[in-house]
């Protein structure tokens, strides 16, 4: 159960007391539409303050809306099946497709499929599929689409590159064997982030940090997006290239992007 939904779960339950309020979402906007519609109210309560549900029917449709029953026997949970109960695609976790982006010049296995990755490289750009398990030796997983195309004039062609649908999770991760592991991403708390989960599961992983990192961060970095957050296993790791990319981050509040590279 997520933060957000024990908060609402206690709320529903009876008073919460203004001291006891996660700050993030007493201030979130969610938050003070439930306050300004008179939902959810602020009251005096002894020397402070506490807030409880006013209107039982209005809170119960936002918690059925936000928070609908897992319903079980219905099939597959995918995004059809989610508008057809929620009317929203994104109503119910909902398992990954895994589907990925391969390009390379070598012979690998997909779903236990031999499979000739360089007549597909060079007919269409890359071979795409869904896959539950692959046999790659080497492979490098970039993280930008347009870096994925080109990779092989920064790193060379000896690697397969991997590019996956949305973030790569353990389930992905952990359904592919390889000799190497090479991550290249974007030079920010997410990149780090991805690399150390790669990590986990490969423990040979490395990650792809140019030499002349501090002089390409000088002189084409960006600040961070807005709300940009360093979770514990980027702040907690003490592996050397971690620790020099981290530093940059922390003293710059600057990344790099990737796409550089290809200049």
């Amino acid at each position: 159960m997520t933060r957000r939904k024990k908060f609402y779960q206690k709320i529903k339950e009876g008073p919460i007391t203004e001291r006891a309020m996660p700050a993030g979402i007493r201030d979130s906007a969610e938050f003070q539409q439930l306050l300004a519609g008179g939902i959810v109210r602020r009251e005096k309560r002894g020397r402070g303050y506490v807030y409880r549900v006013a209107a039982p029917p209005a809170f119960e449709s936002f918690w059925q809306a936000n928070f609908p029953v897992d319903t079980e026997g219905d099939g597959p949970l995918d995004g059809a099946a989610n508008v057809a109960h929620f009317r929203d695609s994104k109503a119910r976790k909902r398992p990954g497709k895994r589907i990925f982006l391969l390009r390379g010049w070598q012979e690998v296995i997909v779903n236990d499929t031999p499979l000739n990755l360089e007549k597909h490289t060079t007919n269409f750009g890359f071979f795409a599929a869904s896959v539950l398990k692959a046999g790659i030796p080497k492979v490098c997983s970039v993280e930008n689409l347009e870096v994925f195309m080109a990779a092989e004039a920064v790193l060379g062609s000896s690697w397969v590159f991997l590019h996956p649908y949305g973030r790569i999770g353990k389930q992905l991760i952990g359904g592919i064997r390889a000799e190497e592991w090479l991550h290249f991403p974007d030079y920010d708390y997410t990149g780090l982030e991805e690399y150390l989960r790669i990590k986990e599961v490969h423990p040979h992983t490395r990650l792809y940090v140019p030499e002349e990192m501090e002089a390409l961060h000088r002189r084409f970095s960006k600040p961070l997006k807005a709300g940009a957050r360093m979770k514990n296993r980027t702040r907690l790791s003490t592996l050397p290239e971690v620790m020099r990319v981290r530093s940059l981050l922390e003293k710059t509040g600057h990344f790099l992007e990737q796409e550089v590279l290809l200049l």
